[in-house]
């Protein structure tokens, strides 16, 4: 879901390059940079041309945060681009889907919720502990390797919430290896249909993973189908269900009703065993929601 860059100052990206970027994640962009007086910030939902000189404009050669949104919460529109500012001084861009989705209002991102409830009234109190390693790493582990902030300062700072997490290409760091043509994208991931089974996918990384390819190498053990195949192509299509239903909560809710359906899917798409996924639900069971929804999410993106 979408894809967060912090470019340093020097490099720039083709248009070429940014017209991959688009067609992969089309439904916003946005840049910010701090110059020291202030912070520029600009969002924009428009078509490739327009977006590509918004690049060429705003962001090459910066040293800045750009991000390109893929619609998963709330409307398209230049209000939910990306990055939001949190005060006049500060912005944050996000990548990924974050457990507490969208409650307050469904035309907002589940990222403006993060803006308003949590980083917004830590910014007005005290901006700086926005850019603590220390509390970038506790953030980090609340929210899952799954997402990731790139927080960005007037005075030039950005601080980058599980960094770890994401890939170097061209000097610039990127938040996933699958929102973008990525040349790293080389660890085959295993992609469940409903219609067909499960199947290697080689032109995506194992984004599920955040980069642990120890889990990667493991998936490899249920590419073959197996007698359990077909219960998860079931249990499959009731989570999908349950998502297009209610795209905030019905993963969880299913998830919360349905422990052990959820964990044998789990099994499945993440090649743990039953009693990890168990273990993964009950003592983190916002990270394993998140990574359910976003497999679901993604499918359901590709079938629509």
């Amino acid at each position: 879901m979408c894809l967060l860059i912090h470019q340093p100052r020097g490099v720039t990206f083709s248009r070429a390059e940014v017209a991959d970027f688009v067609l992969h994640n089309p439904d916003g962009f946005g840049v910010t940079y701090g110059d020291g007086q202030r912070l520029h910030l600009l969002r924009l939902v428009g078509s490739l041309s327009e977006i590509q000189d918004a690049y060429a404009r705003h962001a090459a050669g910066r040293d800045c945060v750009i991000h390109f949104r893929m619609t998963t919460h709330g409307a398209t529109n230049a209000d939910n681009a990306h990055p939001y500012p949190i005060t006049p001084d500060i912005a944050v861009a996000h990548n990924g889907v974050l457990a507490i989705g969208n409650p307050h209002d469904k035309s907002m991102s589940d990222t403006w919720h993060l803006v308003e409830f949590f980083l917004r009234p830590i910014a007005e109190t005290d901006p700086d502990l926005l850019f603590n390693p220390v509390w970038g790493d506790m953030l980090g582990r609340l929210i899952g390797s799954s997402n990731k902030l790139a927080i960005a300062h007037r005075d030039g700072r950005v601080a980058i919430i599980n960094k770890a997490a994401g890939v170097t290409h061209k000097r610039a760091w990127l938040s996933n290896t699958y929102a973008w043509s990525s040349p790293q994208a080389a660890v085959p991931r295993v992609t469940a249909y409903r219609s067909s089974g499960y199947r290697y996918d080689d032109d995506a990384a194992a984004w599920w993973t955040g980069g642990d390819v120890g889990r990667v190498s493991r998936i490899q053990d249920i590419a073959a189908d197996t007698p359990e195949d077909d219960d998860a192509f079931d249990l499959w299509a009731d989570a999908e269900e349950a998502y297009i239903r209610d795209r905030d909560m019905g993963v969880s809710l299913w998830a919360r009703n349905n422990p052990q359906d959820a964990a044998t899917l789990i099994v499945h798409i993440f090649g743990v065993d039953h009693a990890e996924a168990l273990e993964w639900l009950e003592d983190h069971a916002a990270d394993a929601v998140t990574a359910l929804a976003e497999a679901i999410a993604e499918e359901v993106g590709v079938s629509s």
